[in-house]
C-alpha cells in the first residue's frame, strides 16, 4: 500500500465537537480512528462533545463564568443538577424518576446558557445558527462559550505535543460553531499543525460552507465524502480502502455517558440497500451501497462486547434488510451472544411473519424503526418507498406478538398531498393503536422539507415543487418551497400538530417512552427482564379509590388572592387553578387517593375530574400509581 511516510511519522487528533447528544459515542470518531490505523497511521479520538456536558453540569456549576438567574427554579435545578446526572447513570426505581432527572437537566443546560446560546440536551443553539452571520458575530464575542470550554480542556483537544492533524467531525448543523472555535485555537496553539472538517454536515453542506471564505479561512481543508475516499487524500495515500472496519473505541471512557448501560453504536452497511425514496438525502453520505459480512458482523459484536463490557448495541444503518437480519440473528443464537440491539428498517412484507420476528427477539431485538411516512398508498407511491400501507398493520401485530418495540416515523405535507391523505395517516394511528401503543414504542411526526440532495430537490419540476430561497439563512440544507395543489406550508403544520396531539394526550407512548433511542434500548431491556413497571397508563373514575396522587417532585404551590400557582420546578411548567381545589392540591401535598381528592371539591363530575387528573399527570404536574394490581 502506498503513502507518504512522512505524514505517518507524527499522529493524527480525532476530534467530536459538540453538540450532540451525550447519552452514548457517535461512531465517526471511532471509524475514523480505526480506518487510520487501517493505513498505519497512529491516531487518538476524543469525544469533546461528552466532555462539554460534563464541564457544564460540573465544573461551570461551582464556579459560573457568566451571570446566571437567581430564580426559585433555578436554584432548585442547581441543587439537584447532581441527582438527575445521578439517575441517569443508574437503572431507574421507576419511569417517574427517569422523566424528572431527563426535565432537570434539559432545564438547567437552559436555564445556565450564556446570552445568545441554548443549550439542550438534543441541541446547542448559538443565535440563528443557520445563519453565517450570526455565528460569526457570536464567535468573534469575547465571552464565546467555546473559548471558555477550550480553556478548560485544552490538553484533552490538542493531546501530544507532536500531533500533526486534526481531523474535526460534524455531523449536526450545532456542532459548527464548536469545530470552527477549535479550529481557530488550535492554530494559535499548534501553527504547525492542519486542521481538517469533514463528516455528514459538512458533506450535504459542502458549497454553501466552502464558499463562505471566513469560514473556509478557519481550516486547512474542508472535506467532503466518506472517510474511506477522503483520507488518501488527505495523507497522500495511493490507495482507498473499502472494506470491513472495526470501530475503535478504546480512547473513550464509556461509563461518562448518560446512560445506565453502556450503549455502543455499529454500522453494518454504508448507504442504504434501497435508496429510491424521492424526499431523503442520507444517500448524499455515501457513494455506493457496500455491506459488512455478517460474519464479520458476529465477529465485531463479539469482541467488543467482551472488550468493552457491553451487552447493548445501537445499529446506525439506514435501515438492515430481512436477509440481513435473519443472517445475523441465527450468528447471534448460534454463538450465543448476550445481546440487546436495535436498528432502523423499512416495512417489507418479511416483518409480517411472526416466526421470523421471534427469531429477531430470541437474538436480542428489541426494538424496530420503520419509516412508515403515510396512511395513503397515493403518496407512498409518489414518495418511492416501495412499500405498502396493507402491511403496515400485519407488520406491527407480529411485533406486538414477539415482545419488539417499535419506533414509527410519519410525514405529512408531501408534494400533493390532500387533507384525506393525511387524514389517512391520522386514522391509521388512531385505529390502529392497539399494536402502535405498546411499551417502549414511539413515534415521531415530521411536516415534510425540501432538502439539500434530495431527489426531489433535483428534480422539482416533476413534483410540481417551486424551490425558493434557503428557509432560514444561508446554512441551511432547507428550502422554501411552494407545490401546485395540495396543502399548503400552514396546513402540513397544523396535520403535524394533530398528529402530535394524539400522541400527548391519547397514547400511553408519551407516558412511558424515553425521548432518544438509547434509553428506548434499554430502558425496553429492563422492562422485559422484570426491572422496571410501567406508569398507571389511563385514569378512570371506577379506580379512583384504588389509585393514590401525589405532588411530583420539584412541584410548588402558590397561594394567590383568588387562585392557585402550580410551578414545576424541575420542567419550567406553570399553570393556576382556582382556589375552589385548593383541599385536592393540599391532598396531593400528603398523598391521597383519587376519590377523596375527588370528594374534596365541588366544581367537577367523575368524567371531568379523570380529565383534569390526567391533565395533571401528563404534564408531571402530580404522580400516580395504583394501590394494588387487583381490584
Amino acid at each position: 500500500m502506498g503513502r507518504n511516510v512522512n505524514h505517518q511519522e507524527r499522529p493524527v487528533r480525532v476530534l467530536f465537537p459538540p453538540q450532540f447528544e451525550p447519552f452514548q459515542a457517535y461512531l465517526s470518531g471511532p471509524y475514523l480512528k480505526a480506518i487510520l490505523g487501517h493505513f498505519s497511521i497512529e491516531s487518538s479520538f476524543f469525544d469533546a462533545n461528552i466532555n462539554f456536558y460534563n464541564w457544564i453540569v460540573k465544573e461551570l456549576a461551582d464556579r459560573p463564568i457568566w451571570p446566571i438567574d437567581k430564580t426559585a427554579n433555578n436554584s432548585y435545578l442547581q441543587e439537584h443538577i447532581e441527582l438527575a446526572i445521578k439517575q441517569l447513570h443508574s437503572p431507574p426505581t421507576d419511569l417517574h424518576a427517569y422523566r424528572w432527572a431527563i426535565n432537570v437537566i434539559d432545564e438547567y443546560l437552559s436555564t445556565i446558557s450564556p446570552i445568545g446560546v441554548r443549550i439542550g440536551l438534543t441541541s446547542l443553539r448559538i443565535g440563528n445558527r443557520y445563519s453565517s452571520s450570526d455565528l460569526l458575530r457570536y464567535l468573534e464575542h469575547p465571552n464565546n462559550i467555546y473559548k471558555y470550554y477550550f480553556s478548560y480542556s485544552s490538553k484533552d483537544i490538542l493531546g501530544k505535543d507532536n500531533v500533526s492533524t486534526y481531523l474535526i467531525s460534524v455531523v449536526v448543523i450545532d456542532q459548527l460553531p464548536a469545530a470552527i472555535s477549535f479550529a481557530r485555537e488550535i492554530k494559535q496553539h499548534r501553527p504547525n499543525a492542519r486542521v481538517i472538517v469533514g463528516g455528514t454536515l459538512i458533506t450535504g453542506l459542502y458549497s454553501q460552507i466552502s464558499s463562505i471564505s471566513w469560514i473556509a479561512q478557519s481550516f486547512d481543508a474542508i472535506i467532503p465524502g466518506e472517510a474511506c475516499r477522503a483520507l488518501p487524500k488527505i495523507f497522500d495515500l495511493s490507495d482507498s480502502y473499502f472494506g470491513h472496519i472495526t470501530p475503535d473505541f478504546s480512547d473513550l471512557d464509556l461509563d461518562q455517558y448518560w446512560s445506565c448501560r453502556r450503549v455502543l453504536p455499529y454500522l453494518v452497511a454504508h448507504g442504504c440497500k434501497w435508496g429510491k425514496c424521492s424526499f431523503c438525502s442520507h444517500h448524499q453520505t455515501y457513494e455506493e451501497y457496500r455491506s459488512s459480512t455478517i460474519p464479520e458482523v458476529i465477529n465485531d459484536l463479539k469482541r467488543l462486547s467482551k472488550k468493552h463490557s457491553v451487552n447493548h448495541f445501537s445499529f446506525c444503518d439506514e435501515h438492515l434488510t430481512p436477509v440481513q437480519l435473519d443472517e445475523l440473528s441465527s450468528g447471534v443464537l448460534q454463538n450465543q451472544l448476550n445481546v440487546k440491539w436495535s436498528t432502523f428498517v423499512r416495512a417489507e412484507s418479511e416483518f409480517q411473519d411472526i416466526s421470523f420476528c421471534k427469531k429477531l427477539y430470541d437474538a436480542g431485538c428489541r426494538m424496530l424503526m420503520f419509516g412508515l411516512e403515510s396512511g395513503s398508498q397515493r403518496i407512498l407511491n409518489a414518495m418511492n418507498k416501495g412499500t405498502n400501507v396493507k402491511h403496515f398493520r400485519p407488520i406491527l401485530e407480529a411485533c406486538k406478538a414477539t415482545n419488539i418495540a417499535v419506533r414509527n416515523d410519519f410525514m405529512v405535507g408531501f408534494p400533493g398531498e390532500q387533507k384525506e391523505d393525511a387524514q389517512k395517516t391520522y386514522s391509521f394511528i388512531s385505529n390502529n393503536r392497539d399494536v402502535i401503543d405498546t411499551p417502549f414504542s414511539s413515534y415521531a411526526v415530521a411536516a415534510f422539507e425540501v432538502r439539500n440532495g434530495a431527489p426531489l430537490t433535483a428534480n422539482s419540476g416533476k413534483f410540481h415543487v417551486h424551490l425558493k430561497e434557503r428557509l432560514r439563512g444561508d446554512l441551511d440544507e432547507q428550502f422554501k418551497f411552494s407545490c401546485d395543489g395540495g396543502l399548503c406550508e400552514e396546513e402540513r403544520l397544523e396535520w403535524r400538530n394533530k398528529v402530535i396531539q394524539l400522541s400527548k394526550m391519547q397514547l400511553d407512548m408519551e407516558l412511558i417512552c424515553p425521548p432518544n433511542k438509547t434509553h428506548q434500548l434499554i430502558l425496553k431491556d429492563l422492562y422485559d427482564r422484570g426491572l422496571i413497571s410501567l406508569p398507571v397508563c389511563e385514569i378512570k373514575p371506577e379506580k379512583f379509590p384504588h389509585t393514590t396522587a401525589n405532588i411530583s417532585n420539584g412541584v410548588e404551590i402558590i397561594n394567590d388572592t383568588n387562585k392557585l400557582r402550580v410551578a414545576n420546578m424541575a420542567n419550567g411548567g406553570e399553570i393556576e387553578v382556582d382556589c375552589m381545589l385548593k383541599k385536592v392540591f393540599y391532598g396531593f401535598m400528603t398523598g391521597t387517593t383519587l376519590e377523596e381528592a375527588f370528594q374534596a371539591q365541588q366544581v367537577m363530575d367523575h368524567h371531568l375530574f379523570a380529565q383534569f387528573i390526567t391533565f395533571l399527570y401528563r404534564n408531571e404536574y402530580i404522580s400516580v400509581c395504583r394501590i394494588s394490581e387487583t381490584y
